[in-house]
């Protein structure tokens, strides 16, 4: 009972977070027919062209190249998010913190709540292509999605917090993660394959942390085979990020707290 009582606060505002963030989408695509199938299909008319453009072998079926770029893609939308979208969000969401009694740690849920809640609608249609396109696809590395989930949403929150504090700290800093995430999409596997590189992609893949989420991300669905190696240094990095995460808010809450 007493751990019912510590849960479901958490639950209950959860829920809230998500019922808040589909308002929000809504109101953004009001007065479409599509509405909120704006989000997916943006997203699979974009991984579909450059599916078309970088296919790099006629050996590779053009449905497999497409899900494995749109797999690939949806979640780099969830990592560049993470990134710059948190740049500024202390300084432009503390009236709104403040209007709506959350707290720093609050404010930064209620974004990564944002996120996942357009991830979960790219994954949803994901989940329905493959099952029509490819329904053998479908493994039991399915079940690694809530591990593979959880491991992403520590380091989506630890680094969300550490890239605004640097802004905060260092604002020509903004500039240069914006700068940043351009360069890491293109030097990421998004939309051209791990398994073809070599040469300087070789060395992206091996030391490029978002590499190995990617990866992870592509096996969960099957789109790649299971690799412990990759999920071994996804949770290093996304315990690291948290780690360095919550000594910088431990460090600054009480700056954060104060910020004009």
């Amino acid at each position: 009972m007493s751990l019912w009582r510590r849960i479901r606060p958490l639950l209950s505002t959860t829920i809230r977070f998500f019922h808040i963030a589909s308002i929000e989408a809504r109101n953004q695509h009001s007065g479409t027919r599509l509405g909120l199938l704006w989000t997916p299909l943006s997203a699979v008319i974009f991984s579909a062209i450059l599916a078309l453009v970088f296919r790099h072998s006629d050996t590779v079926p053009a449905v497999d190249f497409f899900l494995y770029v749109y797999c690939g893609y949806v979640f780099w939308n969830f990592v560049s998010d993470s990134l710059t979208g948190s740049t500024n969000l202390i300084q432009s969401q503390l009236e709104f913190a403040v209007h709506n009694n959350l707290s720093v740690l609050g404010l930064f849920a209620k974004a990564l709540v944002d996120r996942l809640f357009e991830y979960f609608l790219n994954v949803s249609v994901l989940l329905l292509m493959i099952l029509v396109l490819r329904p053998w696809d479908f493994s039991p590395t399915l079940a690694l999605f809530p591990v593979f989930l959880g491991l992403a949403v520590l380091a989506s929150i630890g680094g969300s917090y550490l890239v605004n504090i640097v802004t905060i700290l260092y604002p020509d800093m903004r500039t240069a993660v914006q700068v940043g995430a351009r360069f890491m999409f293109f030097a990421s596997p998004v939309f051209w394959s791990a398994e073809a590189s070599h040469g300087t992609r070789t060395l992206l893949v091996t030391y490029n942390p978002v590499a190995y989420y990617l990866s992870a991300c592509r096996q969960v669905f099957g789109l790649q085979p299971f690799e412990p190696f990759a999920w071994g240094v996804m949770a290093a990095t996304s315990i690291v990020v948290a780690g360095l995460g919550y000594l910088a808010f431990a460090a600054s809450q009480n700056f954060v707290r104060n910020f004009k």
